[in-house]
Order: C-alpha cells, then sequence, then structure tokens
C-alpha cells in the first residue's frame, strides 16, 4: 500500500492579492494665482467672498446708476399743501343800509329774519322796507362746503333777483344759486353786493 502524503498542520496560505488598475501618472498642471482656494470656494456665497472675487484687478468699476426721477405725485401732494396753506375763501357782503360783513354760517335777511325750530343762524340782518316789498324772512345766504357762496330765496312774496354783469334773473324759491364776486342780489326793495377777500 501506498503511504497518504501528510496533510498541513497550519492555516491554509492567502489567496493572491489582487492587482490594482491604476490611473495615468499624475501631470504638473500650472496654477493661476488669481482663483480661489478651496477654503475660498467654501465661503462663496455664504457672505465671506474670497478677496480676488470681490475687486479684481482686471475687472471693471461698476456702472454708476443714476437715482430714479421722483413720481409726479410728489409734485402734486406739494401744491395741495401749498393751496391748503392759503386758508379759506372769505366772502363779503354789504347791503345798501350801510352794514356789511364775513359770511360766517347761515345768514338770513328780511324784514324780521327768524330761525326756524333747531335752525343754527350765525348772522341776521334785518332791513327796512318802504314798500312792504321785502318779507319778514325773505332769503339765507351761506357758504358751501366747497367754499363757494349760495343765496336761496326763502320763498318770499316778491321774490328776490340776481343781478350779474348787468344781466338779471330771478331766483327760484328754495333753490340755491351760487354767488361770484360783483353779483348783486335784490331782495325787494333792497339790494346787496358780494366781494370775495384774500
Amino acid at each position: 500500500m501506498t503511504p497518504a502524503p501528510d496533510r498541513p498542520t497550519g492555516p491554509p496560505p492567502p489567496p493572491p492579492a489582487r492587482r490594482r488598475k491604476l490611473g495615468p501618472p499624475l501631470v504638473d498642471v500650472p496654477v493661476d494665482p488669481t482663483a480661489p482656494t478651496p477654503e475660498e470656494v467654501g465661503t462663496i456665497g455664504q457672505g465671506t467672498p474670497s478677496p480676488a472675487h470681490v475687486a479684481p484687478a482686471h475687472a471693471a468699476p461698476a456702472a454708476s446708476v443714476a437715482p430714479a426721477a421722483p413720481r409726479s405725485h410728489t409734485t402734486a401732494e406739494r401744491t395741495v399743501i401749498r393751496s391748503a396753506g392759503q386758508g379759506p375763501v372769505r366772502w363779503r357782503v354789504e347791503f345798501d343800509s350801510g352794514e356789511s360783513f364775513v359770511v360766517e354760517g347761515l345768514v338770513l335777511v328780511g324784514r324780521r329774519p327768524e330761525a326756524r325750530q333747531g335752525e343754527p343762524v350765525r348772522h341776521l340782518v334785518p332791513l327796512r322796507s318802504s314798500d312792504m316789498s321785502l318779507s319778514k324772512t325773505h332769503a339765507q345766504l351761506q357758504v358751501a362746503p366747497d367754499g363757494v357762496l349760495v343765496v336761496m330765496d326763502r320763498g318770499s312774496t316778491n321774490g328776490s333777483i340776481l343781478v350779474r354783469q348787468g344781466v338779471s334773473r330771478p331766483l327760484s324759491a328754495g333753490k340755491p344759486a351760487t354767488l361770484l364776486p360783483g353779483d348783486l342780489v335784490r331782495f325787494g326793495d333792497r339790494q346787496m353786493t358780494v366781494a370775495k377777500e384774500a
């Protein structure tokens, strides 16, 4: 009989090592001194840009931006403020009796003018009438919210007449009419002229 070969008593030998495939050999590449370093690249966009990218020597200066022209509404607002500073318009009336005053609030004109119940009257103008053509409460005057002076016949017996530049026209009872500087208004046999103060 042929004797069996001796079996090794130690650990099995390790498998042969695999060979790695290596890339091409490294080549030296010239470095741009103005290019950012890896540390600087990591900070770009995080609020800490590199000095080379803030103002490089070869970069053109930034174009100056002209300030925007002021909007037109600013001029309009200033105009309104200047106009408001002039104060409200003041209207002065003068009667043929010699009485003259600036109209403030409601004014009643007549032989013995009386306010209606709850009517806030500021000025009463009693006038004498030789032929009794003037009613007891003949007409009223007041300045409208937009600053114009208006007159209204209060349903008098003989009516009221507006004379403007020589042309006469009767006023309708209960309908206010706008007055202009130089106008003349007749209440029966009495009259009143209108002027505007600065």
